[in-house]
C-alpha cells in the first residue's frame, strides 16, 4: 500500500511537471510579449540641437544673451513647441525640456567666435526662413552648416587692405594729424597681418593681445617723428581698435542693466582682462625701448572734412575686413554717417558722454530703418560697424594705457579720471542702444508706423512683419 501510494505521488509530481513544460512550450511557440516602446521623446532631438546651435551663433553675432534667449523662444514657438526654455550665456547655451516625468537638461559650448559679417547676414536669413515657413530642423541644419563653413566673402589680401583702410579712417576720424598718416598705415599692416597669422598658429592667437601692442608701442614710440609727427599716443588706439573688447564690455553693461548678472559679469571680466591685456602690451614694448626722447611735434592737421573722410574709410575698411555682404556697402555707409552726425551733435553741444549716448541711440533705429530695403543687409549687420566706430573699449583702453605710460614716465596724466571718465562712456553707449532699441521694438511706445510713414509706400518693414507674425499667433487678438 505504502509503495502505491509513492507511485501515484510521482505520477502526479511528473504530470505537474509535463504540463508546465507544455505551457513553457506553448508561450515560446506563440512567441515571447515584446518590450514596450519607449515614449517618444517631447521635442524632436533634431529640432533641440537645431535652436540651440542657432544660439551659439547668435552669440558669435555678437546679440546679447537677453535677445538670443527671445529670438529662440519665438523660433522654438514656430515650430509648435512651448515647453522648451533657454539659457544663454557668452560661452553656453543651456536648453531645459519639460515633461511628464520632469524636466531634462542639455548644453551647447558656445565656441564660435566672431562671425564676419557676410555669415552674420546668412544666419538671419535663416532665422527669417524658419519664422516664415518652419522647414524641417534636418533641412535647416544643413542650411546652417553651408552658412557656417562657408569661406570668408573677402580674400586674405582684401580682408589685410580693409584692416588698414579700416585704421586710417579711425585715425582721421579720431586724431586728423597729417603726420600721422603714415603711421596708420605701417601699424594697421602690421595689425593685420599679425590678426591673420593668428588666426592659423592658436599659440599666437592666445598671446596676441600682448603681441600685437607691444609691436605697436615699439613701432610708435620707437620712430615718433617719422610715424606720428611726434604724438605716438595719438596712434595707439586706432592702431588696435579692431582687438578692443568694445562690444563684449558694452553688452555686458547691457546685460548687467536687464537683470542678466551671470552673462553680463562675464562679458565685463572678459573685456576688463582683455584691456589690462593690451596695456600690459604697450608697458613690455615701452619698457623694452627704455627712456624715450621728446621729438619736435608737428601741429600740422587735416582741414574739418578729415572726420567725414574718415567715417568713408571706416565703412570701406569694415565691409572688406569683415566681409559684408554684396550690395550693403551704401546702406553701411547711411548707418554709420547717422551715427556720426548723432554723436558730433551731441559732442558739440554738451560733451564727449551725450555724444556717446546719442551715437548709440540712433544707431538701432537708423539699421532697423533700412532692414528690409531692397539689397539691404539685416539689422545686426547694419549695426555692428557703427556700434564698432563708436568703440566704447577705446577711452577705457586710453585710461589703463595712461595709467601704464604714467610708471614709465611718458606722460604725467593722472588715469583715474580718465578711467572713470571711460567707464561713463560705456554705460553712455550702452544707454544709447537701450533705449534705440526700446524705440526700435514692436511693443508700444512704437516708432516704426511713425518712421513707415515717411518711407514709399508698398513695402512693409521688419516690425510691421513681426506684428502680423504676433497677431496671427495671439488667438485672443
Amino acid at each position: 500500500m505504502a509503495s502505491d501510494g509513492k507511485s501515484s505521488s510521482w505520477t502526479a509530481t511528473r504530470r505537474r511537471v509535463a504540463r508546465a513544460i507544455a505551457r513553457v512550450r506553448a508561450d515560446y511557440a506563440a512567441g515571447a510579449p515584446s518590450p514596450p516602446h519607449p515614449a517618444e521623446p517631447p521635442v524632436p532631438a533634431d529640432l533641440l540641437i537645431l535652436l540651440c546651435r542657432i544660439g551659439v551663433a547668435l552669440v558669435g553675432a555678437s546679440e546679447t544673451s537677453a535677445r538670443v534667449q527671445e529670438i529662440l523662444d519665438k523660433l522654438s514657438r514656430r515650430y509648435g513647441t512651448d515647453n522648451i526654455h533657454f539659457m544663454v550665456l557668452p560661452t553656453a547655451v543651456f536648453v531645459r525640456v519639460r515633461t511628464a516625468e520632469g524636466s531634462a537638461i542639455d548644453m551647447l559650448d558656445a565656441s564660435v567666435g566672431t562671425l564676419p559679417l557676410d555669415q552674420i547676414a546668412g544666419l538671419y536669413r535663416l532665422i527669417d526662413h524658419i519664422e516664415a515657413d518652419a522647414p524641417p530642423p534636418r533641412e535647416a541644419a544643413r542650411e546652417l552648416d553651408a552658412i557656417l563653413s562657408a569661406k570668408p566673402g573677402s580674400p586674405p589680401w582684401l580682408i589685410l587692405l580693409g584692416q588698414v583702410v579700416l585704421t586710417v579712417g579711425l585715425g582721421m576720424m579720431l586724431n586728423p594729424a597729417a603726420r600721422a598718416l603714415v603711421g596708420y598705415v605701417v601699424l594697421g599692416l602690421v595689425v593685420g597681418a599679425l590678426t591673420q597669422l593668428a588666426d592659423k598658429v592658436r599659440l599666437l592667437s592666445l598671446a596676441l593681445p600682448v603681441i600685437a601692442a607691444a609691436l605697436v608701442a615699439v613701432l610708435a614710440f620707437g620712430f615718433p617723428g617719422t610715424l606720428s609727427g611726434g604724438q605716438p599716443t595719438q596712434l595707439v588706439i586706432p592702431a588696435i581698435a579692431t582687438l578692443l573688447p568694445g562690444a563684449m564690455l558694452t553688452n555686458g553693461t547691457i546685460e548687467l542693466a536687464t537683470g542678466s548678472m551671470v552673462a553680463g559679469a562675464s562679458r565685463v571680466v572678459y573685456g576688463i582682462n582683455m584691456l589690462f591685456l593690451l596695456a600690459f602690451g604697450l608697458y613690455v614694448g615701452i619698457s623694452v625701448l627704455g627712456p624715450l626722447s621728446n621729438p619736435t611735434v608737428s601741429q600740422a592737421q587735416l582741414g574739418w572734412w578729415a572726420p567725414l573722410i574718415g567715417v568713408l574709410l571706416i565703412g570701406f575698411g569694415h565691409s572688406w575686413r569683415s566681409s559684408a555682404p554684396q550690395n550693403s556697402v551704401g546702406w553701411l555707409l547711411l548707418v554709420l554717417y547717422v551715427t556720426y552726425l548723432a554723436q558730433f551733435v551731441g559732442k558739440t553741444l554738451s560733451g564727449p558722454l551725450t555724444g556717446a549716448f546719442l551715437g548709440g541711440l540712433m544707431a538701432v533705429p537708423a539699421a532697423y530703418l533700412i532692414q528690409g530695403r531692397k539689397h539691404a543687409p539685416p539689422r545686426q549687420v547694419a549695426f555692428l560697424p557703427a556700434f564698432w566706430m563708436l568703440v566704447p573699449g577705446g577711452i577705457s583702453l586710453t585710461g589703463v594705457s595712461e595709467v601704464v605710460m604714467h610708471t614709465t614716465g611718458t606722460t604725467a596724466a593722472s588715469g583715474l579720471e580718465v578711467v572713470v571718465s571711460a567707464l561713463l562712456s560705456v554705460m553712455s553707449i550702452a544707454l544709447g542702444v537701450m533705449v534705440g532699441s526700446g524705440l526700435s521694438a514692436t511693443r508700444t511706445p512704437n516708432v516704426g508706423p511713425i518712421i513707415d510713414s515717411m518711407l514709399p509706400q508698398g513695402r512693409h518693414l521688419p516690425w510691421q512683419h513681426q506684428a502680423e507674425a504676433a497677431e496671427r499667433s495671439d488667438p485672443d487678438s
